[in-house]
This record gives structure tokens, sequence and C-alpha cells, in this order.
């Protein structure tokens, strides 16, 4: 049923995932025909390529790759490691450029974004640094210090003057990008700062915690403006909608919700679809688990979110649907998935995963070709 690899005779566990997505998504058009309520049926679509198919693969990274981040200008990728680099490579195999490799850091990379002009990049890391620096020469190096746990998310504004960066130590702080000076610090989070990010004005930052809050605060003061309690555990990932007007959170408690922005009034909570069918029957519907990562796609359309299911070990599911309605749900499971960044024309996804070859079977002794950390540019 499943075909072989040509380079070692064992079947590749990608296309026994896609496989296996396939046939989900087969049956899943049948379930979730069955509407619930009309407000809440879902209609699956086609995708006009094939959701998550790997167009290029980079595997210049030693260990687990952590984050990854898309230039604005759509040509580059600066992706993040336990191996202490951030390192930049070309979206298109046709490009010959050699990745650019940076070593500032002294200890694992949690988190990177590019500048809104696509030339720098800002990167954090468990050696409490936020760092800014050429994206290709690794010069211009500004080291921000001021946390006192390892930094693990950094937004840079859209309009390009200041990076937010959030911390284990409960922080958002704010700095000065030409100069590194931190312009506030925001004590106002209890826990952990998983996530910050950026309304599209550079006038509000919103930030998504372990205290299972998301706060929203005023850029230039510093003054919170809004706190959403919606989530019932710890808040791993934001997203802005481009209008401003709505935010994304995703969260431990296996919701996405999307919400307004300056009321915290609900839109609506993803927790799945035909929930009550795909607990008696995993193929007929889409059950989340824990979200790892939300991102609202940049001309405000779509949502994706990435989630995990069970499949021997851990394997991630990316699912996406329409912002406005919550239908239209596509899905494709893969390969543990620890970020994903749309492209700026929202047709592709970067992801990163490290692949283990565990037990006795096919994937067992190093045999998997697929194995080991890597990023990945698939189709959205």
């Amino acid at each position: 049923m499943y075909r072989r690899t040509h380079r070692t005779g064992f079947y590749s566990r990608r296309f026994f995932l896609q496989s296996l997505a396939g046939f989900v998504l087969a049956m899943s058009v049948d379930g979730c025909a069955q509407p619930i309520s009309p407000s809440s049926a879902v209609h699956v679509t086609p995708s006009p390529h094939t959701l998550g198919k790997v167009l290029l693969s980079y595997r210049g990274h030693k260990m687990r790759v952590t984050t990854a981040a898309w230039s604005p200008d759509g040509k580059y990728i600066a992706s993040g490691s336990l191996d202490k680099t951030v390192q930049v490579w070309a979206t298109n195999s046709d490009t010959h450029i050699a990745p650019f490799r940076y070593e500032g850091h002294e200890a694992d990379i949690l988190t990177v974004d590019w500048s809104p002009d696509s030339k720098r990049v800002v990167s954090g890391a468990s050696d409490l640094t936020v760092q800014m620096w050429d994206a290709f020469s690794g010069g211009d190096v500004l080291i921000c210090r001021g946390h006192t746990a390892p930094v693990i998310s950094v937004a840079w504004s859209p309009d390009g003057r200041l990076i937010a960066s959030g911390a284990g130590d409960g922080t958002v702080r704010l700095w000065d990008a030409a100069t590194g000076v931190q312009r506030f610090v925001y004590h106002g989070h209890t826990d952990s700062v998983n996530t910050v990010c950026w309304s599209s004005d550079s006038q509000r930052l919103a930030s998504g915690s372990s205290d299972k809050t998301v706060q929203i605060l005023d850029a230039a003061t510093g003054e919170r403006l809004f706190t959403y309690r919606g989530h019932s555990d710890v808040v791993n990932s934001v997203s802005w909608a481009p209008d401003g007007k709505r935010l994304a959170s995703g969260s431990r408690d296996k919701t996405v919700q999307v919400w307004e922005a300056l009321t915290g009034k609900v839109a609506y909570i993803y927790d799945g679809y035909n929930v009550k069918v795909a607990q008696t029957n995993s193929s007929l519907g889409v059950l989340p688990d824990l979200i790892f990562v939300v991102a609202w796609s940049h001309n405000g359309k779509r949502i994706a979110a990435v989630t995990q299911v069970y499949c021997g070990d851990n394997c991630g599911v990316v699912v996406v649907w329409d912002a406005d309605t919550e239908r239209n749900v596509i899905f494709y499971i893969d390969t543990p998935i620890f970020a994903l960044a749309w492209s700026p024309d929202d047709t592709r996804f970067v992801t990163t995963t490290d692949v283990t070859t565990q037990g006795t079977g096919p994937y067992a002794g190093g045999n998997d070709p697929e194995a080991g950390p890597y990023a990945q540019i698939v189709w959205a």
C-alpha cells in the first residue's frame, strides 16, 4: 500500500503521514457534512495545491530547529536552533547564495524575527539576551540585556522603530531598534510571557502568558489597555489580524479563540469540528490537542494553527480555516512541528521539525531519510 524510499528500502514516514492525512481528510468530508447546527456546519474544500507538500527542506542546523521567520520581501528564511545558531537561507533553491550563520548567542535560540526592510534579524535566546544584527553579514550587532530568564518571543514593529520581547521572567520589554536602548519594562503578567505580537499600525502590543491571559499594551507608554481572560490554560501564541480589529490566541486549553482587540468580545472559539463524532471515530473529525502556534495570514483571510495527534509518537497537525466564518477547514498531518510562519504572499508555510527514530520499526536505527532536525517550505 505504501511506497518505499529508493535510498533505504523503508517506507517514507512523511508518505505514511500524508497518506493518513489524505484518508482522514477524505473521510472528514462526510463527517464535516453532518451539521451539528446551521452555524457550526463545516465545508471542507480542496486546496489549489497539495496542502503540506514539501517544496524545500533546509538541513543546516545540527540540533532541533525551534523557530523560523520569513523575510518580508519573501526571499529568505531566518531559523534558530538549539545548536545556538541563527541561519539565514534562501527560499528559492535556484538562489545560489550560501546560508549565513550567526553565532553571537551563547545558548539555545528560541525566537527570531525580521526587520520590515528585510535587512536585519532580531533573535532571542536562553542566554537572556535579545540581539539585533545584519542578516547577511552578522555585523552591526546590538545586544540588549535586561531579561532575567530565557527570551521566548521577539517581534519587530511594522514601522521598524521598536523591538518587543517576552521572557520567562514574566516581563515584556520594549527596545529601540536603532540603539538597543530599553524603552520600558512591563510587569503586568504573573508568569512567563510566551508570545508577543504587534498591531499593524505599531501602536499596540499583545502578549500571551502562562498566567492564562492575553494583555494589550500601549506601545508608546507601556500602559495596559485590556486583559483577555478567555483561556483556561497557558497561552502559547497570539496573532493579530492585519486590520487590527481582532486577535487570535492559541492555548494549552486546546482552543484557538478569535476576539475583538478592544472589547474582548469573542467572535468564535475553534475547539474542533464534529467533536462528538471525533471522540468515537477519529477519522470523522478534527479534534485538536494543545495549540502551539496560531498565525493569521497576511491578507487576513485565513488562520493556521499547529496542534498534535498521537501516531506512535507525537505528530504535528496543521489546521487552516476561513478567518471570518470558521469554515472551509483543511488540515494535514506531518512530523512534529515546532514553528510555523506564512510566506508574505500566503501561498506557503515555513515549518520546523525534528524527526527521531524510535523502536524497532522501519524508522529505527537511523534508516529514516527524513530523520533529524530541519526546516521546510510547504504549500499552504
